[in-house]
């Protein structure tokens, strides 16, 4: 594709949403571009006049200007990745608005979803030198969506040390079920099966910070999501959360994120960056939750 290459992207946020069963989302006008690429459970999404359901490998590209309307799946949690940004289209790129917006059902195998983690990563990780690295990929991101040619292997996982993997996966577990009541320290060093201690000091070396301040910073993670993309109270967001109480979640919240629940939204609505320093290296060592 022509022009791919005069292409600059600015990125205005994104991550990894769980949405509880029958959360909405909008109506909202959108100011830049969106993928938007669920990974389990339904949505019905409407933008403009266009109403379709999505099911789990769908990604859908809308553009600015779109009036967007979200009704997550009323019978189990919606996880989906999200990703704002704007460009300057150029004239071999730009569908006619009649063919917008666009929405691939994705094969096993595709190349968008591994650049999506990718692109997503190098937003986390907001490295100087990694600028033109960015856009490279987001170029190929979209020429790949936009001309349908997606095939490619799958990605492969991260090692950690074993005791560390299986906590994060008794973690994964408890997340899929909603069960985000904290967790004690001997369940998670019984399903790592290894001591307390010997968790402790693995995951400081491996993620940074102990078992319990890891969980505790994923929950806000999960938090941050659902305050970003649903309508729901800061309060109802917290008790999905599992946290005991609205005052406890904020302190919580505003220690990872350094501005409160409320701030945070509104930041996210007017298409402001949030520094996420805190999060970044768990994002990328523990993967989505």
């Amino acid at each position: 594709m022509r022009g791919i290459e005069r292409l600059v992207f600015h990125f205005h946020g994104g991550g990894w949403a769980t949405l509880p069963p029958g959360a909405t989302f909008g109506p909202r006008k959108l100011k830049d571009y969106e993928f938007l690429w669920v990974l389990e459970g339904r949505v019905r999404v409407k933008l403009d006049d266009w109403t379709s359901p999505l099911e789990p490998g769908s990604v859908v590209l809308a553009r600015d200007g779109m009036v967007d309307y979200y009704d997550w799946d009323p019978d189990r949690q919606t996880r989906c990745v999200y990703m704002h940004f704007y460009f300057e289209p150029v004239a071999e790129l730009a569908p006619p608005p009649a063919e917008w917006p666009k929405v691939r059902h994705l094969p096993d195998g595709d190349v968008i979803r591994p650049l999506i983690q990718h692109v997503m990563w190098m937003l986390d990780a907001r490295r100087e030198a990694g600028r033109e690295q960015l856009q490279q990929a987001m170029r190929l991101l979209l020429t790949a969506y936009l001309t349908g040619d997606v095939h490619t292997r799958a990605e492969t996982a991260r090692e950690l040390p074993e005791p560390v993997h299986l906590a994060f996966r008794f973690m994964r577990q408890r997340f899929a079920r909603d069960e985000l009541e904290a967790l004690s320290l001997p369940e998670l060093a019984k399903a790592a099966g290894v001591s307390e201690g010997h968790l402790c000091r693995l995951f400081r070396q491996a993620v940074g910070c102990g078992p319990l301040k890891a969980l505790r910073l994923m929950r806000v993670d999960r938090a941050a999501t659902i305050l970003a993309e649903s309508n729901l109270k800061v309060r109802e967001v917290a008790a999905l959360t599992g946290f005991e109480n609205a005052f406890h979640f904020s302190r919580c919240f505003k220690e990872a994120f350094n501005v409160s629940p409320r701030a945070y939204r509104q930041r996210q609505r007017e298409g402001k960056v949030v520094p996420q320093t805190r999060l970044r290296m768990l994002r990328t060592l523990a993967g989505p939750f």
